[in-house]
């Protein structure tokens, strides 16, 4: 795939689907015989039929020529349902194809890309490559065969007059060419600027509440108004080429309309050529040159197909997909996991985590604090393989995460993030997540342990209640209870809380506590908190600074040993003391 251009990739794509091509290329080729047998009968019409007074003869030709038209139609239509069939199931080929490469793309690569961008490449990209297919089949190659066909049935009829009608083909060619040349990179810009204002737009709308917060319609609008004129303007450019290059194509194909009407002309006076071989000639050459205005208007999508088809191709020939089977698949997980000697950075000028030497025994809850931006949160992506060590090794249970496997070894963990995420689907389908195959006596017992069936059961529908996009439906603590009930109904041997209670109050604090205590018992918990009351339990703390673990010990070992842990601790326990 990495050698091959959009467009033969897209050829190689097709060929997965032999049979339904081949039905439709044939389809094609029937239909455009089938066109030229009213231009034939035209001709027997005015040099034989007519001229011999053969009545006899004109209701069997006209039958015929119905006939051939009806059947041309009829090919034409299957010729549609086939392609349209292609077109369809390519369509759902290469989306999920794409779909499936970006679901296994490294988180890196998420962090350089917009979401818009994304979505612009599945919502718009994919459907424009599959034009190519669809043009390709059903316009491109019946009209390049019409185009060859009826040079050669003209050649047949008249060489000289057909030479003469001819002369202006190689030119529109030629023209064509140049104008590919011309317009691809206008319409490469046109679709980058495209994406780009489709970026803004989707950020827009995602962050729409604090757009309204701090008043920032104003400015938004110019950021979008700046974007959509930078969109204008390469449209503008584009179109400008358009317009010069369909009416200069335009001139050519009149020009050899001119040429067989003065020529043919002379050879009927001159008994060269007769009048309804003149007039088959007048009918095949808008046969010849509608084909090509066809082309001429194909080249708009095409071109942007091939582009889209870039862009698209660009992702799936990524290296560095997600292996979520490779590797060892952990049997039993006791839980008992080492950080040794481990660094890792984004990219060489941001240093996240350095020499972190951290162990958290089988079975133990261990907490995690320190000031925002210290590194906690990377830690739980390293275990979990979001993100792989730059330096160091990682263990679980003694052996090497990364000879595990990421299926396995995410399964073995069970992991409530800082930001609760809900999928815009029924409470049900968001607990589902945890465990497929749950009833409903365990989703409501994981609501319980998590708090969260008060509010369940007073909602319309209740599990069957759905949350709005990014769980907008339900508020803050709602949205991180359901996420808690979520892993608790994994009841994975490893527990990984991130900020798990940051958006509830204190009573709905204190009764996940006292779940979270009792789920502990027999697995390991590795919490990161900045609540004394959440980490005080623990058996041990590790106190993190600027992405260096800088002490540990309990909470009473750490008050007398480190003053930078009694200062967070002061200050988490005026804030839980003016909250309380």
């Amino acid at each position: 795939m990495k050698t091959m251009s959009p467009l033969l990739f897209i050829l190689y794509f097709m060929a997965r689907y032999p049979w339904r091509v081949a039905a439709g290329l044939s389809l094609s080729i029937a239909g455009t015989l089938l066109g030229f047998v009213f231009p034939g009968l035209t001709q027997w019409f005015l040099d034989d039929i007519i001229p011999n007074g053969d009545i006899s003869r004109i209701f069997p030709a006209a039958a015929l020529a119905l006939g051939a038209m009806l059947l041309r139609q009829i090919f034409f239509s299957l010729r549609t349902l086939t392609n349209n069939a292609i077109e369809l199931r390519m369509t759902y080929d290469l989306r999920s194809q794409l779909h499936d490469k970006i679901q296994h793309l490294p988180l890196k690569w998420f962090d350089r890309q917009t979401t818009g961008d994304i979505l612009m490449r599945m919502a718009s990209d994919v459907p424009a490559t599959q034009r190519i297919v669809l043009d390709g089949i059903d316009q491109t190659l019946p009209a390049i065969l019409q185009i060859l066909m009826t040079a050669g049935f003209m050649f047949w009829v008249h060489p000289k007059l057909a030479l003469v009608t001819l002369l202006p083909v190689p030119f529109i060619a030629a023209g064509g060419w140049i104008n590919a040349r011309w317009v691809s990179p206008r319409a490469e810009n046109a679709r980058e600027s495209a994406g780009g204002l489709n970026s803004l737009l989707h950020d827009n709308i995602a962050g729409i509440r604090q757009i309204k917060s701090y008043t920032l319609e104003p400015e938004k609008q110019r950021d979008f108004d700046r974007s959509s004129t930078e969109y204008r303007h390469h449209q503008t450019r584009l179109q400008r080429a358009w317009a010069l290059y369909g009416p200069s194509m335009g001139f050519l194909g009149d020009i050899g309309l001119i040429l067989l009407v003065g020529f043919g002309a002379y050879w009927c006076v001159k008994k060269d050529i007769t009048i309804g071989q003149l007039t088959q000639f007048l009918m095949l050459i808008g046969m010849l040159y509608e084909p090509i205005s066809r082309l001429h208007g194909l080249s708009t999508s095409f071109l942007g197909g091939l582009i889209s088809g870039k862009r698209v191709f660009e992702i799936l020939d990524m290296s560095g997909a997600e292996d979520l089977v490779s590797g060892d698949h952990p049997e039993k997980v006791e839980g008992e996991i080492r950080f040794e000697n481990v660094s890792f950075c984004y990219d060489e000028s941001r240093p996240i985590l350095s020499n972190i030497d951290l162990v958290v025994p089988a079975y133990q809850t261990v907490a995690i604090v320190g000031a925002t931006g210290a590194g906690k949160s990377t830690l739980f992506q390293l275990l979990t393989r979001l993100y792989d060590p730059t330096a160091g090794e990682i263990y679980l249970d003694g052996k090497p995460i990364q000879q595990l496997n990421k299926a396995g070894l995410r399964d073995a963990i069970g992991y409530v993030t800082q930001e609760s995420y809900l999928f815009n689907q029924t409470i049900r389908e968001n607990l589902l997540i945890g465990k497929p195959d749950a009833t409903e006596e365990e989703l409501w017992h994981s609501l319980r342990r998590a708090c969260a069936a008060d509010f369940v059961e007073r909602l319309d529908g209740q599990l069957d209640a759905t949350v709005g996009e990014r769980g907008g439906r339900l508020s803050g603590g709602e949205k991180q209870r359901i996420s808690i009930a979520r892993a608790f109904l994994k009841n994975a041997p490893v527990l990984l809380l991130d900020e798990a209670t940051s958006a509830v109050d204190t009573k709905s604090e204190k009764l996940i506590q006292q779940a979270v205590d009792e789920l502990r018992q027999n697995r390991t918990c590795l919490v990161i908190a900045h609540r004394l009351s959440t980490i005080k339990n623990a058996h041990c703390i590790y106190v993190m600074r600027q992405g260096e673990v800088i002490a540990q010990g309990t909470h009473e070992e750490l008050l007398e040993s480190s003053d930078y842990y009694a200062e967070l601790a002061r200050l988490s326990f005026t804030v839980e003391k003016t909250t309380g």
